[in-house]
């Protein structure tokens, strides 16, 4: 496993986290951490890919009306939701 160099306020979280019995290691609230980050980092990505689409097929179809823009966001919101 890699060093990791830690603040104070840092560690001391994740102390915190493994005395509360939520984890059973330091190792594992790091996993748990980066695991947090890789799902945020897909959620980014698909929403950039969205914003990519929207912008093509406003680039194909011209000006997208209020109530087309409002479609594509609640579906945006909508998948989302599934995915909590």
């Amino acid at each position: 496993m890699p060093n990791v160099s830690l603040t104070p306020e840092q560690q001391q979280f994740i102390e915190a986290r493994v005395a509360s019995g939520r984890f059973a290691s330091a190792s594992e609230v790091m996993r748990h951490a980066v695991r947090l980050m890789q799902e945020a980092e897909e959620r980014r990505e698909r929403f950039v890919a969205m914003l990519c689409d929207v912008s093509e097929r406003a680039d194909r179809e011209g000006t997208l009306s209020a109530e087309e823009v409002d479609a594509d966001l609640k579906a945006v919101i909508a998948a989302a939701k599934q995915r909590a």
